[in-house]
């Protein structure tokens, strides 16, 4: 497709009513729809079920916290432009959270803690709250409220090389399952020459670097580096996937962070009885759920696959004698787990055809006579392509929708 012709994100989601703006309520703050939430509802189940399986246990934080809190990770030092300020209330002081760190770090130091239960894996999806400039904000890429599906492993030097192996393994199966084939690996260094910009001793930071770089030479993984993009707290891998399109974008990230357990005097029992400080692997592999799916909407240009479609199935009744049977057979689609709707709109067959086509619906099954006349319950069912497939039985378009989902295609 010719880059002029590419529609933007914010076009897909208008046509396919995907999420909407509304100056009431502010720039850089998106209102999901019932369909969008649909599919930010998947891709949360979808982490939520990737990190399960790694061994992650699931947390909640609040969306503030006490201003101290900040003062001792250094947001406020180092992030404080890009936080909005503080709310007194009451003799209190609070901050909406920039970044859900700080609160991960308190879980942690609830109880003492041995060598026997690190790593310790916390995951939370969670929106934070940035204070960026106005002109820069449009539609999902550069937002206010950002949810990001934030991880932290809280592990000694020895288990950060298989830490980063899994984190780099779940960014790459992600990737594979929405359908990003190219990618490549910025491994953001921080400048010395600014050395005001950031935390931590140059030792700390040289190590970390280092650390690091071997970690992606001996998973030979491709990189390259980039000076000066680090976070505040340490050297971050940033993902910079490929779309359709030959455009990059930064998805997920991977940071090792030597100076926030300091800061906080984080503590771990080890095998010598001894306290021993923690590293933190920080990682999100969408990022912001908001900007991915921007990304990901203009990447695959509105085609969402079935298994994330918010709407699976279009049945649309031939004239109104067949609308008791088209909602009999979605009844029966959805007790299957089938995301389906029933146009019976008041207009011409064509007309909710072309409607469900823009919608870019999987699939369309029209109902008529023959098809409720039928004993096996069926449908004449066409792809969103406009490929005719033919009259099909319930059972065999169940089985077809179903392979389809489970191979994510």
């Amino acid at each position: 497709m010719d880059k002029a012709n590419l529609k933007d994100h914010r076009d897909i989601g208008q046509e396919q009513d995907l999420f909407t703006t509304s100056d009431l309520v502010g720039q850089g703050l998106p209102l999901f729809t019932p369909k969008g939430a649909v599919i930010r509802r998947i891709i949360e189940n979808y982490i939520f079920e990737l990190l399960k399986e790694q061994g992650y246990q699931h947390v909640w934080t609040p969306h503030i916290a006490r201003k101290k809190l900040f003062e001792i990770s250094g947001h406020l030092e180092k992030f404080r432009e890009d936080m909005f300020p503080e709310m007194k209330t009451k003799g209190r002081e609070y901050i909406l959270k920039a970044m859900n760190c700080p609160h991960h770090i308190q879980i942690f130091m609830r109880k003492p803690m041995s060598y026997r239960e690190m790593p310790q894996r916390y995951a939370e999806t969670s929106t934070v709250y940035r204070s960026e400039q106005s002109g820069e904000l449009g539609g999902l890429t550069r937002v206010l409220s950002i949810s990001i599906d934030d991880a932290h492993v809280f592990c000694t030097k020895e288990q950060i090389k298989e830490e980063f192996k899994k984190a780099l393994d779940m960014d790459k199966q992600m990737l594979k399952d929405f359908g990003f084939k190219e990618y490549w690996i910025r491994l953001s260094l921080w400048d010395p020459k600014n050395k005001t910009k950031y935390l931590g001793s140059d030792k700390v930071w040289e190590d970390s670097q280092s650390l690091m770089r071997s970690l992606l030479k001996e998973t030979k993984t491709p990189f390259k580096e980039a000076t000066g993009e680090a976070a505040f707290y340490g050297p971050k891998m940033d993902l910079m996937a490929i779309d359709s399109h030959g455009r990059e974008w930064q998805l997920s990230t991977i940071q090792l962070d030597f100076n926030l357990p300091e800061r906080f005097k984080m503590a771990y029992i080890g095998e010598d009885g001894k306290e021993h400080m923690p590293y933190i692997i920080h990682r999100a592999t969408f990022g912001s759920i908001e900007r991915f799916m921007g990304v990901w909407l203009e990447h695959i240009q509105g085609n969402i696959p079935l298994w994330l479609a918010p709407v699976q199935v279009m049945i649309i009744p031939i004239a109104d004698r067949h609308a008791g049977g088209s909602e009999k057979l979605a009844d029966e689609l959805r007790e299957k787990g089938v995301r389906v709707e029933v146009d019976n709109r008041a207009e011409t067959m064509q007309a909710k055809i072309r409607a469900a086509t823009l919608q870019k619906v999987p699939y369309i099954g029209i109902i008529g006579d023959k098809e409720i006349a039928e004993k096996d319950r069926s449908m004449s069912v066409r792809s969103r392509e406009g490929k005719d497939l033919g009259q099909l039985k319930l059972s065999y378009f169940l089985e077809r929708v179903k392979e389809e989902i489970d191979k994510k295609i």
